[in-house]
């Protein structure tokens, strides 16, 4: 029998100290890196502290140009997490940014060239403004604005979700009460409706004109619901991931929710799902396993490929809607953002084993994923949600549990001509040895000439 005796406990405690420590170490030293690094990686950046973290946010879809053509004045909503502290709010955000980030610049500024994008903040007083806000009963775990920016819904840590007016004077919040146990996942189906997913594992669809009781109820998962994703292309599914290691595809149309048109097991918890804006196919999930699947819903049970790149648990993931939607980003535990482009997808890659091959053995290989375009590493505490601007393309909104709104956009870095490429690949064809030639050697020497090339090619 182990009797623990006070020194036991002094020392365990001690141990666990020191590796918090080393821990926090660790993240200032990449922060500090990070910030040296910024000039390069970002034609622009701003960084906003606030009183209390924010656990969501998302843009609006226009913006303002100043008189000057200067800048452009970008707006967003994002809810605070007191911790009962203090009172909650909704609130809508306003930022100034160079004007060469518009997609319309060249139309509103003559002067085009002459106007260059900072790659730090902008030195401004009012930069960061609150324009509007609204009390909220307790924390934001989730906000939602509708498809035609008319109306917000939120989640509670109490399980109820609100209804804000942005067009209203009226700031009084129309409460939608079903759910017993707080909820992290919102996701609208289209004006008029909109679909809620909590703690209880039950999942709800609202009309937004009927908030005494939901239209539906779907109670397929028997455990936490943590994503909600509704197929645009084929408006009458929806899909979901929950901590009972399953992922559903739900059909609005069916007369008994409580079986989903498609239930797949999976190794890891799910903890986010999304389908892709333009292919109804197509979806992604991430989870517990560090990794962002893709799937094919003509073949759901396995990913056709995964995407690496995370050392913790993605806890998001969104498509670029509206410019891109071959690229995505995720966020996670690992308080990485991390942008994937899929125009990549045909690359070679190998996934990455724990096993050492007899290349890592003769030699240091870095296996990265092709798919892989770019790491936000500004922040030094859990990324709560990410937002990618609906209009301006590659503008990108983080919060984190460090209390930072960070927006930023990575650089654009412009690739080698394609014609020089081909150039190089004519010369180094007529420099070859021909087929004969090579037939001869071979004969003489016994020996193939077609050595496999160890040289390895990473992008950045």
């Amino acid at each position: 029998m182990t009797v623990n005796t006070s020194a036991d406990f002094a020392s365990a405690e001690l141990e666990i100290v020191q590796e918090q420590q080393s821990k926090e170490k660790i993240v200032n030293e990449e922060f500090k890196i990070w910030k040296k690094t910024v000039p390069l990686l970002y034609d622009t950046i701003h960084t906003h502290a606030l009183d209390f973290p924010s656990l969501s946010l998302q843009w609006l879809p226009d913006y303002t140009v100043s008189e000057n053509k200067n800048y452009v004045t970008v707006k967003f909503l994002f809810g605070t997490n007191t911790s009962q502290h203090s009172q909650d709010y909704l609130k809508l955000g306003s930022l100034s940014l160079p004007s060469t980030l518009a997609p319309d610049f060249s139309e509103f500024s003559p002067n085009s060239q002459s106007i260059p994008i900072p790659m730090s903040n902008i030195d401004s007083s009012d930069n960061f403004r609150i324009l509007s806000s609204w009390k909220h009963n307790g924390e934001i775990n989730k906000l939602r604005i509708s498809p035609n920016n008319e109306k917000v819904i939120t989640f509670d840590n109490e399980g109820v979700v609100h209804l804000y007016d942005l067009k209203s004077n009226n700031k009084e919040a129309i409460d939608f009460k079903y759910h017993k146990l707080e909820g992290y996942a919102l996701e609208w189906i289209d004006e008029n409706q909109f679909l809620s997913g909590a703690n209880d594992s039950q999942i709800a669809l609202w009309d937004v004109s009927k908030p005494s009781t939901p239209i539906q109820r779907f109670k397929s998962h028997n455990a936490v619901i943590n994503d909600l994703s509704h197929n645009i292309s084929e408006k009458s599914l929806f899909g979901s991931v929950a901590d009972d290691y399953t992922y559903q595809i739900h059909d609005l149309r069916a007369s008994f929710q409580d079986n989903p048109a498609i239930r797949i097991e999976t190794s890891h918890i799910q903890n986010s799902f999304a389908f892709n804006p333009e292919i109804p196919t197509l979806f992604a999930t991430g989870g517990k396993e560090n990794v962002v699947s893709l799937y094919d819903l003509r073949n759901p049970s396995e990913p056709f490929r995964k995407l690496f790149g995370h050392n913790d648990s993605v806890i998001g993931i969104e498509w670029n809607k509206n410019n891109d939607p071959n690229k995505l980003i995720s966020w996670g535990l690992d308080k990485r953002a991390i942008s994937w482009d899929l125009s990549y997808l045909s690359d070679e890659f190998i996934y990455p084993t724990n096993e050492p091959t007899e290349a890592s053995k003769k030699r240091y290989t870095k296996n990265v994923d092709p798919c892989l375009a770019f790491i936000h590493g500004g922040h030094t505490n859990r990324i709560n949600e990410v937002d990618i601007h609906p209009k301006i393309n590659g503008l990108t909104a983080t919060c984190g549990d460090d209390n930072l709104i960070e927006i930023w956009k990575s650089k654009t870095i412009q690739l080698e001509n394609d014609e020089d490429e081909d150039e190089e690949e004519e010369e180094d064809a007529e420099k070859a040895p021909s087929p004969v030639e090579n037939d001869n050697e071979k004969s003489k020497t016994g020996a193939p000439n077609n050595l496999e090339n160890e040289d390895t090619e990473m992008k950045d």
